[in-house]
């Protein structure tokens, strides 16, 4: 835990989730634009069942739309063990931190998904590495960038706090992963005519 300027408390990402978990429905109808987007555009067709991992479960939310996917596997990730059990979802639920390596076998998923979380990781090197080396190869990573230049601030009984955010810049999330040998599409998403965020395709050579 630190401090910002403003001398509000910025915890990590771990604590901070922990103590938002019963939050979050508090804030979904504005997520709702977001949830609207047809991701199917983005993702990959198969006429096999595939191996999802969702690296970041947050609210299961995104589950809804994955779900209807044909899969084999589908594998559910969040660094707050409070969230994996908060919120239900007939999945497998694998507590891991994103910035360290991650406990799956190489060459094992068709798809990654991460939204709401590459503004947390302070490792974007070792976050791409470790997605592409569980990826099979010819397979995705679609990652959701928002464009957020400061910390959200919870207020609870508790107190205020915000959760850290490192503020990566689109093109510097593009140029790591191109380094990490992934080929790269990026598409803006606009809301009444301002760019809100990216959604980053990254695909396994």
């Amino acid at each position: 835990m630190w401090y910002d300027k403003n001398h509000v408390k910025v915890l990590d990402p771990k604590a901070g989730y922990d103590l938002v978990v019963d939050e979050y429905k508090k804030y979904w109808s504005w997520l709702d634009n977001f949830y609207r987007i047809d991701f199917n555009s983005f993702l990959e067709r198969a006429s096999d069942k595939i191996n999802i991992i969702d690296l970041w479960w947050w609210d299961g939310r995104l589950y809804q739309k994955l779900s209807k996917l044909k899969y084999n596997k589908y594998i559910a990730c969040d660094i707050s063990e409070k969230i994996l059990k908060k919120y239900p979802g007939k999945v497998e639920k694998v507590v891991c931190d994103l910035d360290s390596k991650l406990p799956f076998q190489s060459d094992f998923f068709d798809l990654a998904v991460s939204f709401f979380v590459i503004e947390h990781l302070s490792d974007l090197e070792n976050f791409f590495m470790e997605t592409y080396r569980i990826l099979k190869p010819g397979w995705k990573l679609v990652l959701w960038y928002f464009l957020q230049n400061r910390e959200f601030l919870w207020k609870l009984n508790s107190g205020s706090f915000k959760i850290k955010m490192y503020k990566h810049r689109i093109e510097e999330i593009k140029t790591i992963a191109e380094g990490c040998f992934f080929d790269i599409s990026l598409s803006p998403v606009y809301e009444k005519s301002t760019l809100s965020w990216y959604i980053v395709v990254c695909e396994k050579k």
